[in-house]
């Protein structure tokens, strides 16, 4: 029941991939965090993209890598969803 209701209140990858960009003390490339939340590099890539459409994530050039850093507004969020999923895997729990 957990899975389902998880994917019922939030696409999974997008939130999972904010809270992995909230972890200011791990690398945050696309690569490395594609395999963190088991996602391909190119799906991982696209909802990067999107993430900084919305105002979430910004990207900066390091060296040939892509670094990626959440907004303020994309702290919040990622923040509210790591709420949401602490919450729904004690759903699952139980």
């Amino acid at each position: 029941m957990g899975e389902d209701l998880e994917r019922f209140f939030v696409n999974v990858k997008p939130a999972r991939i904010l809270v992995k960009l909230n972890n200011q003390f791990s690398e945050n490339y696309p690569s490395k965090i594609s395999g963190e939340v088991d996602a391909t590099y190119s799906h991982t890539v696209r909802i990067i993209h999107r993430l900084e459409e919305y105002g979430l994530v910004e990207s900066h050039k390091d060296g040939r890598k892509k670094r990626l850093e959440l907004t303020d507004e994309g702290t919040e969020v990622a923040r509210r969803c790591s709420e949401l999923l602490t919450e729904l895997e004690k759903q699952e729990e139980n």
